[in-house]
């Protein structure tokens, strides 16, 4: 009896001891089983937390689970939010370099309403697998979230922009007021000071898009002031809300090759800015200009003979070498103008209208042709530049200053006509008129005194004594010579108006007076209209008061 309890004891103690190893066992082994089945672990850096809560806030693809937040803390410099998340190991091959994912929200755009749902459930991360080999586990929340998947069919542009509005990223990309895309993103580059966008246009319009497309944007009101009246148009209120871009082609061109993926346009502001943008092959030339370039403009156009080929790109130009104004030499007064020869303007065909510039140019220099400023616009004082052959222009030659080669220019406008004005003015001024008049006075006495000796020659007796015949022939010659006389002291009585002291002489000498200070008044004011051809309107520029510099 003693020893059967002894048994059932023992039994006891061993049974106590088995259920908790066999517990520990199967707690390793499910443990085991949990780790096997986690998968891989990320990190998420955020700016805020906000909505995101551990153990809840799911990790998502188009709307399946595939993992869940289980941690959040601050950031070692606390200036960021970093979130743990585990990921389900049957979607590890979607951790790629290139993943993107945001909080998924309540959203309202152009292109809808969107995230609804997280009204109730709370928010939630989308993750989009991106396209890379390479594996990573580390990333970046992003601010807005993707709008295009990558199994999206289509074709990805860049586009920038120096001078066009800011646009937002989802605005619509046009054709012919179709949308066939929208913008992907939109980032500032602060060193060029230019707006840079990703564009998506969607398959198969991607086609649309050549080599020779242009972009300007579209704030969806058009208005067209005609003799027909005013005509407004108006696109879709998406369109008047956030803008857009449209895309299309120059007039009268034919579509070119089909631009490839991530090829680079420019933006315009508008149509008309991007007809003169789109302009890609030029060469740049230096034009050395002895008189004001007051009125022209950066942009302003670049003629010949009433046609554009160029834009004027910087006035006055700004040319280094070696650290040094390259144009500050020599005791050099000429103001120098850079501009483009956009070839596109010349001719549809670039590559034919710059060999037929390049080969014609030093041809069209030796017969004279030169650059020089026209006024554009009398009421704002814009200038252009404008080319156009000069045959008794002084001989020149294309010279090379920098990099660039310097165009031979004439003075022409305004400053040729106050040049001509001048220069009679000086020969006026010049004339000895006092002079000429004393020179006609002493020949007129003399002819007075012959006269008086030809009339005591008849009164003589022994004159009258004279043979009959002889005596009527003289007679004859005696009245002639009382004719002239008469007529000599008509001429003297006229001429005597013209001596010194006069009525006359002095209204012409005052009336040359008043010439020559209006000569010198004149002057100034050819002066100040060739520096500001509009100054008969607005009152003359004054030059802004000087700045202290900081110390």
């Amino acid at each position: 009896m003693t020893e059967t309890a002894n048994i059932t004891q023992k039994s006891k103690i061993s049974a106590i001891w088995i259920i908790p190893v066999i517990a520990l066992f199967v707690g390793v082994w499910m443990l085991y089983q949990y780790q096997t089945n986690l998968g891989p672990t990320i990190y998420i850096t955020m700016p805020q937390a906000e909505g995101i809560v551990a153990g809840k806030t799911e990790i998502k693809v188009r709307s399946v689970k595939i993992g869940q937040i289980d941690h959040v803390r601050l950031s070692d410099s606390q200036d960021s939010v970093i979130a743990r998340a585990q990921i389900d190991k049957n979607y590890d091959n979607l951790l790629t370099e290139d993943a993107k994912i945001w909080v998924v929200k309540p959203r309202i755009d152009e292109t809808g309403i969107s995230g609804m749902s997280t009204l109730l459930s709370g928010v939630y991360l989308e993750f989009s697998p991106g396209e890379s080999k390479k594996k990573k586990e580390k990333f970046e929340l992003q601010d807005e979230p993707a709008l295009i998947g990558k199994d999206v069919k289509g074709g990805r542009f860049k586009l920038l922009s120096y001078n066009a509005e800011v646009l937002e990223v989802s605005t619509g990309i046009f054709f012919k007021n179709y949308k066939i895309g929208q913008i992907e993103t939109a980032t500032f580059d602060w060193k060029n000071q230019a707006m840079k966008y990703g564009i998506f246009i969607k398959a198969p319009y991607e086609n649309l898009i050549t080599l020779n497309s242009i972009f300007w944007v579209n704030s969806g009101i058009e208005i067209d002031l005609s003799a027909d009246g005013i005509n407004i148009n108006t696109g879709s209120l998406s369109k008047l809300l956030k803008g857009g871009i449209s895309v299309g082609l120059p007039d009268q061109q034919a579509p070119g090759d089909i631009a490839q993926n991530e090829h680079s346009f420019s933006l315009s502001q508008s149509y008309k800015e991007a007809l003169e943008e789109r302009f890609y092959d030029f060469d740049y030339y230096l034009i050395e200009f002895e008189q004001s370039i007051r009125g022209l403009r950066a942009g302003a156009p670049v003629e010949y003979r009433g046609t554009r080929i160029g834009t004027v790109v910087e006035a006055p130009a700004n040319v280094i070498i070696n650290g040094k104004p390259a144009h500050f030499k020599n005791q050099n007064t000429a103001v120098p103008v850079l501009i483009k020869i956009e070839y596109g303007r010349l001719y549809h065909d670039n590559d034919l209208a710059k060999e037929y510039w390049q080969t014609s140019l030093n041809g069209w220099v030796n017969n004279g042709m030169r650059a020089s400023l026209k006024p554009g616009n009398l009421l704002t004082g814009a200038v252009y530049v404008d080319f156009d052959i000069y045959t008794d222009a002084p001989d020149a030659k294309l010279e090379k200053l920098a990099q660039y080669d310097v165009f031979p220019s004439i003075s022409s406008g305004i400053t040729v006509l106050a040049d001509q004005v001048s220069d009679v003015l000086n020969k006026v001024n010049e004339l000895k008129i006092e002079d000429s008049l004393a020179q006609m006075q002493a020949t007129f006495s003399d002819y007075q005194g012959l006269a008086n000796d030809m009339r005591a020659l008849l009164n003589q007796k022994d004159t009258q004594n004279l043979p009959g015949d002889f005596n009527q022939n003289f007679k004859k010659m005696t009245k002639s010579m009382e004719q002239f006389e008469v007529t000599m002291r008509q001429f003297d009585k006229t001429m005597a108006s013209y001596q010194a002291g006069s009525q006359f002489n002095n209204q012409l000498q005052q009336t040359l007076q008043e010439f020559k200070r209006l000569s010198e008044q004149l002057q100034p004011l050819t002066k100040g209209l060739n520096e500001q051809p509009n100054m008969f309107i607005f009152d003359k520029a004054l030059p802004a008061d000087p700045k202290p510099r900081k110390q």
